[in-house]
């Protein structure tokens, strides 16, 4: 895991080097190099055997890393795959001795047990095959600005005095320049014809259980694909060994079992935590697949964002509401928890309740935290925070509901509590319920349909509402789509408003029928995009702006400026992390809600069919 680079003389940096982790047993001139899953690979690494032949007459056994040194003295893993196959010169960094002439040293603090391998290495050529692993005392940002500048994977933090473990700890941090860690293959896509690999499928382990981390389908020579295939046809299962899958990643793929680890380098993970522009490095045959977990940069992102799960607790204890089991994970594959949930709705709450303050609204909670059963609540059930109001209505039909509202960060936070993970509200105020404040356009993509034309359908609805004099703005949903939103002031009534945009919604399924379809069945989707306007009946809810989604990462809907959506490549971009950060800067909607528009009747005319 990637982690916040610690200070003071009781740390220790070294260079992280980008190969395979192996020990070497000596005991005079007979040498044996294992890989940290005890496998034996002297033959392999033949190359390095000369001067560690010669270290000693007593018996040694050091920890270290095998690495591939390119022209520009960086360690390469790709170039360490090619070294093992031809032969090429390897080296061998020994930053640890665990037993010296049969005395265990694994007792001794680390810095003394570098001093003993430092003076049993010695000063070496740097073409030698065998050297020690220098280190530097406290200094750490240092350290880490050198190993970026020199485009190097990252650097290792080791307490001064900490005890040999074989495994990493909390005195052992890997902070890491560049983005790329290991990925266990769960199976593959074929090739547009059938035949080969188009991409492999990713995933890691959390908490027992094989979550889904992307594809990567690129970085493969021809002769690498057909080789991995090979490996993946050996192993063929099936079904699919992940937790879940996306629909449209498995309606094609072939499953293996879970066994191969391959090396990928990634521009970044997504909010629901899947790799983005992934590029493949080669495979790790040096570890086992039941050790990869995802290498989130957690405690950074916590920083940067301000979203401290303490100050969630203490934020919940000051406006009033109990929370239980504060540390509980609401998102698998994350750290996300109910206190970072608090945290969050703090950061967001004065630009969010300008959407949410006293709308009747629905809310989203989870059951197991693990979004796979979750169940919509509108009205007061037992047992509910006080924080959260209720009450009742009255509808245009003349019928009473019951109704849940919220008046202030408490009320979110009483919503945290229960475990919701979604606030949907109601287009008008409590107090004028028959009076819609918004119109909404939700764009439902068919589950093939690239992001690109999602955002190309916003930009249109948008310039085909400002023809007719309605001005309009975005919020990526947090999911799939683009909610395009229409402020209104509290004149037409729902009907109005509801018969408004069936019928723009209808007009465009007609006039463009190969994009656009006004009807929800999924089989009269394929290719096309569902313009939902269901959304904008009395009772009826929209996901919130700010609010957080029940879906895999911790997603956000996210107001956007115009401008600013064609820089996105999807509608989940924005986890808490990215949202709260945002929440800080400038409002997006500027105008939005000062600007004063109605239905008219000349409007209603034009968009009738």
């Amino acid at each position: 895991m990637s982690e916040a680079i610690p200070t003071g003389a009781d740390w220790l940096f070294e260079m992280k080097f980008d190969g395979y982790r192996a020990q070497v047993a000596i005991s005079g001139s007979e040498v044996r190099i294992y890989t940290r899953n005890g496998h034996d690979w002297t033959e392999q690494f033949k190359v390095l055997l000369p001067p560690l032949k010669a270290l000693t007459k007593g018996s040694v056994l050091l920890d270290g890393e095998i690495v591939a040194i390119d022209k520009a003295g960086r360690t390469n893993f790709s170039m360490l795959k090619t070294g093992i196959a031809a032969g090429i010169p390897l080296k061998f960094y020994a930053f640890d001795i665990l037993e010296k002439d049969g005395e265990d040293l694994t007792r001794l603090p680390l810095v003394e047990r570098k001093a003993v391998l430092e003076g049993l290495i010695g000063q070496r050529d740097g073409s030698d095959s065998l050297q020690y692993s220098h280190h530097v005392v406290d200094n750490g940002q240092a350290v880490f600005d050198a190993m970026a500048a020199g485009g190097h994977e990252g650097m290792i933090a080791k307490k001064a005095d900490a005890r040999y473990v074989g495994d990493r700890t909390t005195g052992w941090r890997k902070i890491k320049c560049t983005k790329r860690q290991e990925f266990v293959i769960g199976g593959w896509r074929p090739s547009e014809n059938g035949k080969g690999m188009a991409s492999l499928i990713l995933g890691t382990y959390e908490e027992g259980q094989f979550v889904y981390r992307g594809r990567v389908g690129t970085g493969f020579s021809d002769a690498m694909r057909h080789k991995i295939l090979k490996q993946m046809e050996a192993r063929r299962v099936e079904k699919p060994a992940f937790a879940s899958v996306p629909r449209d990643i498995a309606r094609k793929a072939h499953w293996v079992r879970p066994e191969l680890v391959a090396e990928v380098a990634y521009a970044e993970i997504t909010p629901d935590g899947s790799v983005r522009h992934a590029s493949y490095q080669g495979m790790r045959a040096d570890k086992r697949a039941s050790q990869v977990v995802l290498e989130a940069a957690s405690d950074v992102r916590n920083a940067a964002s301000g979203l401290d799960p303490e100050l969630g607790k203490e934020i919940a204890a000051a406006v009033g509401v109990k929370l239980s089991n504060a540390d509980k994970v609401m998102y698998p594959g994350t750290e996300i928890t109910k206190a970072h949930l608090v945290a969050y709705y703090a950061a967001v709450a004065d630009k969010m309740l300008r959407h949410l303050r006293d709308r009747p609204l629905s809310l989203v909670r989870d059951t197991n935290s693990d979004l796979a059963k979750t169940f919509f609540q509108k009205h007061q059930l037992p047992g509910m925070p006080t924080t959260l109001k209720a009450g009742q209505l009255t509808k245009m039909k003349g019928t009473e509901s019951r109704i849940l509202w919220i008046e202030d960060l408490s009320g979110l936070v009483g919503g945290v509590q229960m475990n919701t993970l979604e606030f949907h509200v109601w287009g008008s105020d409590r107090h004028s319920p028959d009076l819609p404040e918004r119109m909404v356009f939700d764009i439902d993509p068919d589950e093939d349909l690239n992001f690109s034309h999602v955002k190309q359908a916003a930009t249109d609805i948008r310039d085909i509402l400002a023809t007719i004099g309605l001005q309009s703005w975005p919020l990526v949903s947090g999911g799939k789509g683009i909610h395009v939103v229409v402020p209104l002031v509290p004149e037409a009534n729902w009907n109005v408003v509801k018969s408004f945009s069936q019928n723009f919604a209808e007009l465009l399924a007609k006039t463009e029928p190969h994009r656009f379809v006004a009807n929800m069945s999924k089989a009269r989707r394929k290719g096309r995009m569902f313009l939902d306007y269901l959304r904008n009946g009395q009772g009826s809810t929209a996901i919130c702006p700010w609010s957080t989604r029940a879906r895999a990462g911790g997603t956000v809907a996210v107001p956007l400026a115009w401008e600013e959506l064609n820089g996105l490549d999807r509608a989940n971009s924005f986890d808490i992390f990215a949202a709260a950060e945002r929440a800080q800067g400038p409002e997006a909607w500027i105008g939005y809600s000062t600007v004063e528009q109605v239905l008219t009747k000349r409007m209603q005319d034009v968009i009738r069919l």
